[in-house]
């Protein structure tokens, strides 16, 4: 059985030096823990937890801020996909990080085959993500934006191969901390009857429910990536998403290279710091003007509004987190706006630059925290409500020959 604790202290004692000594990455192991779908399951994890403490107490601890005006349609789908495994086996899931293993063996271990790789569980997403990818590397060719920006794709399936892909992994993860009693062999082992258990087996989507952009990935060829799961897709599939899902994903991730080029964000409101939160709406902002712009993804309406659903689902109700990545509502505005601006434009030849698209955001997120369900700033929405009333009235007392009272 997997000595738990042997290898949470191991990651926490040692983990530099074995990213020192590892091709050198961004992001690093650490980096992709903090990636936005790595943060939003490690929150539902410990929503469950909280929740199984205050079942077995008898004096409840103080719960976390309710978030009743928030729900979250990603974070009720991860509480529903760990709902069906044991709460040993999720312990071990999460203390040997089985849920970045995929994504490491595929920037840190595998050799670059750039054209064999495939999205979706059967490649079912290859054509789409390939199109798109085309698309917006033509789109934003004049940014300055890396040339080569590489696709990835993280399987589950590659744990599968115990001494070609398994091993290699572990034993860049944890060379420093296998002996005699326990070899990388053991532990290979116990991770796949761990993964055999589980619904799906090396399918089981919390293997891959990851998305994000990489800078670069090793010291001798400066490649840029996107690299993109297949949990990724399983969780759109189950909320029915998966038509604008899959270009969606992309897009948002295409844009933070963008957003390298523009050097990152910067924010601290109330004095909180959300960085974060400020990338991933500004990534939306980018990833929606692309989309429905007649010289990008060229979307119609109806796919325009399926895209606002989608990053409606990726959004979290982790507010007073620094990892926080912007509410529901917040992410879907965040394309509401980017998708309008491209509609806005007078010429649709032009293409507003990436500097003053990044000053035209900064202008828009200032009161980013007051915005309703229809994407209206809240004082604003009750300032036109009631010049409507005050229009009314005038109408109507001017159709009687009276007056009223304002």
């Amino acid at each position: 059985m997997i000595n738990r604790t042997f290898f949470r202290l191991a990651l926490l004692c040692s983990l530099s030096i074995c990213i020192i000594t590892a091709r050198r990455l961004e992001p690093s192991f650490n980096d992709i823990e903090q990636t936005e779908f790595a943060q939003q399951l490690q929150h539902a994890i410990q929503i469950i937890s909280r929740q199984e403490d205050d079942l077995s107490s008898t004096n409840k601890q103080q719960q976390a801020p309710s978030t009743s005006s928030c729900s979250s349609p990603s974070s009720k789908w991860l509480k529903s996909v760990i709902s069906d495994v044991s709460t040993e086996d999720l312990s071990t899931f999460f203390d040997n990080h089985l849920h970045v293993l995929p994504f490491v063996y595929k920037l840190h271990v595998a050799p670059r085959q750039y054209d064999q790789e495939y999205f979706g569980l059967d490649g079912e997403y290859t054509q789409e993500i390939t199109a798109v990818h085309n698309q917006a590397k033509d789109f934003w060719s004049d940014s300055g934006v890396q040339d080569e920006i590489y696709l990835l794709s993280a399987h589950g399936s590659d744990l599968a191969d115990r001494h070609g892909k398994l091993v290699p992994t572990l034993e860049l993860l944890f060379r420093n901390n296998y002996d005699s009693e326990y070899t990388v062999y053991d532990h290979a082992t116990d991770i796949q009857e761990l993964i055999n258990r589980l619904p799906g087996g090396y399918n089981f989507p919390l293997l891959t429910f990851n998305a994000f952009a990489t800078d670069e990935m090793d010291d001798k060829v400066e490649d840029s990536s996107i690299i993109i799961g297949d949990g990724y897709f399983q969780f759109q599939q189950a909320l029915g998403m998966d038509s604008e899902g899959p270009e969606y994903a992309h897009a948002h991730e295409f844009s933070h290279h963008l957003q390298f080029l523009l050097g990152g964000v910067s924010d601290s409101k109330s004095g909180i710091v959300q960085v974060a939160k400020k990338s991933e709406l500004l990534a939306d902002a980018f990833s929606a003007y692309f989309l429905a712009h007649d010289q990008g993804g060229n979307m119609a309406s109806e796919e325009i509004s399926n895209v606002h659903s989608v990053a409606f689902s990726v959004g979290d109700c982790v507010k007073n987190n620094e990892g926080h990545h912007g509410t529901p509502i917040q992410r879907k505005c965040a394309t509401v706006w980017g998708a309008e601006l491209a509609d806005n434009s007078e010429d649709d030849m032009d293409k507003i630059d990436v500097f003053e698209f990044q000053d035209r955001f900064e202008q828009w997120y200032e009161s980013v925290d007051d915005l309703n369900d229809s994407c209206q700033h809240v004082h604003s929405a009750a300032a036109t409500s009631r010049s409507y009333r005050i229009l009314f009235l005038q109408v109507i007392a001017f159709l009687v020959g009276g007056s009223v009272l304002l």
